[in-house]
């Protein structure tokens, strides 16, 4: 076993006994209280969930979200979905839509599911992911936390960075790609799906926030509108036949 493999465990893990299991399999598990996901390794984000989660939240939509906010801050972002999916399936009336909703996660997400049996193979599926990344590889921080830009490449990567699904990794891919941010804000959501990790839902999700108009602007123009139609009216009567 690697000496530097380790996982960051979220505080509510303790109780699956996972991060015990880790830890008796020689790989060092640090306690955090984790905004997002429930085990990070570096590079990867890892959100763990039972199978009853599992499909209750994709039909309300919550899983969706959560995957949004992970791969905000992480470049690679796994699913562990942990029990008989079998079992939950033949309670369904229609298990088509399970398909369906994974079927969008995987290839409008990039989404990488992985099922385990308990949580003994869970926590073997989280050893291998360990020690994968520490095999001649750098390592890289675990935890990633937007720091106060020094350049003016860290200050493009922040501004990218905080459109929703987006964070560090894919914010360098489309300065890559583009080349400029504002090449970047003027792409169709077409151009955006060129870039790898931007599938359809993501790249027309972020034409929509950049061509949608604020609130306020929405308000000054009504009320331009209304006064513009008052002003017609007054000329309009105190105008000779």
């Amino acid at each position: 076993m690697p000496s530097l493999s380790r996982v960051v465990a979220d505080r509510r893990e303790m109780r699956s006994g996972i991060p015990s299991l880790l830890r008796s399999m020689g790989v060092k598990v640090e306690y955090q209280t984790l905004a997002i996901g429930d085990y990070v390794t570096s590079g990867y984000v890892v959100e763990r969930k039972t199978v009853t989660d599992f499909v209750n939240s994709l039909f309300s939509g919550r899983l969706f979200d959560q995957l949004n906010r992970l791969t905000e801050h992480y470049e690679e972002c796994l699913i562990i979905v942990e029990g008989d999916l079998s079992e939950a399936l033949e309670q369904l009336p229609n298990p088509r839509s399970i398909w369906g909703a994974m079927t969008t996660l995987i290839l409008d997400y990039d989404a990488h599911i992985l099922f385990t049996g308990d949580r003994k193979e869970t926590a073997d599926l989280l050893y291998v992911l360990a020690s994968r990344e520490t095999r001649g590889k750098k390592v890289r921080p675990l935890i990633y936390r937007k720091a106060r830009a020094r350049t003016i490449e860290e200050a493009q990567v922040n501004i990218l960075g905080a459109l929703p699904g987006v964070g560090p990794i894919l914010a360098e891919r489309l300065l890559a790609h583009f080349g400029t941010l504002r090449k970047v804000f003027a792409a169709s959501a077409a151009e955006l799906k060129m870039v790898e990790g931007f599938g359809r839902i993501k790249a027309e999700g972020i034409v929509r926030i950049l061509d949608s108009l604020h609130p306020s602007e929405i308000h000054e123009t009504s009320q331009a509108r209304l006064g513009g139609g008052d002003s017609d009216r007054a000329t309009s009567s105190t105008s000779p036949p």
